[in-house]
């Protein structure tokens, strides 16, 4: 069986943990509904854990995180320099939201605070380019977003894997090393639901309530899952 390996680069909010616990325990009941067969380690970033061997695990999945590529905080510098080390001896490496931007950031290329806003709810993006591993002819690609921050220029070695024209990078891959995803394929409706009323203000009430009102779509999120498990399995 695999061993994927969860860092973890945020916590949740107090009044959510009892219910989620984390990010990573979000991604191990998330593979788990979905039958794909996987062990985990855990990894609190923040806290100053890393993998001190690369082989401990398979493949890593960095999840997503209040922070910003472009924090002054004293664990992304490490957690770099860790993904530079990963990269160079062809670990497998998964990215979600904020991993998504500090993978591309660190490999070479550019994540920022965008222009265009925030990117909340369900949102489309269109298949670009897809590798020569997945077995998949979707031709778009649905999936719950919460973000500003944005890939604005894609590492060197990556390929587009889904855009659109509010996110140009919403997914890239490099070769069978990087596999990333702007969206959140492991959030739920109700945690989406309890988690963005929060940021109400800050994102502003129309485009709040438009946001809140995609979540009746369905998602493409199961599909997500089984790519990132086939990847996994490499």
């Amino acid at each position: 069986m695999k061993t994927l390996g969860l860092l973890e680069t945020d916590t949740l909010y107090p009044d959510l943990l009892d219910e989620y616990r984390s990010y990573g325990n979000m991604f191990t009941q998330f593979f788990s509904r979905l039958g794909i067969p996987l062990e985990y380690r855990f990894y609190q970033v923040q806290q100053g854990e890393l993998p001190q061997d690369i082989k401990e695990c398979d493949a890593y999945l960095i999840t997503g995180s209040k922070a910003g590529v472009y924090d002054d905080l004293p664990w992304i510098a490490p957690l770099q320099d860790w993904i530079r080390q990963a990269y160079a001896q062809h670990s497998k490496m998964i990215g979600i939201c904020f991993g998504h931007q500090l993978l591309a950031h660190t490999l070479g290329g550019y994540a920022a605070r965008s222009d265009k806003g925030w990117g909340i709810g369900v949102h489309t993006t269109r298949i670009e380019q897809r590798p020569s591993w997945l077995n998949d002819d979707l031709s778009h690609l649905r999936l719950i977003y919460s973000h500003r921050d944005q890939v604005l220029t894609l590492p060197p070695e990556a390929r587009r894997l889904a855009s659109s024209e509010f996110c140009e990078n919403a997914a890239f891959y490099i070769d069978q090393r990087v596999l990333t995803f702007q969206g959140h394929p492991e959030f739920t409706v109700d945690y989406t639901q309890k988690l963005l009323p929060r940021r109400e203000n800050c994102i502003g009430p129309e485009l709040f309530r438009e946001g809140m009102n995609t979540l009746a779509q369905p998602t493409d999120a199961d599909s997500v899952g089984r790519w990132l498990a086939e990847f996994i399995r490499l």
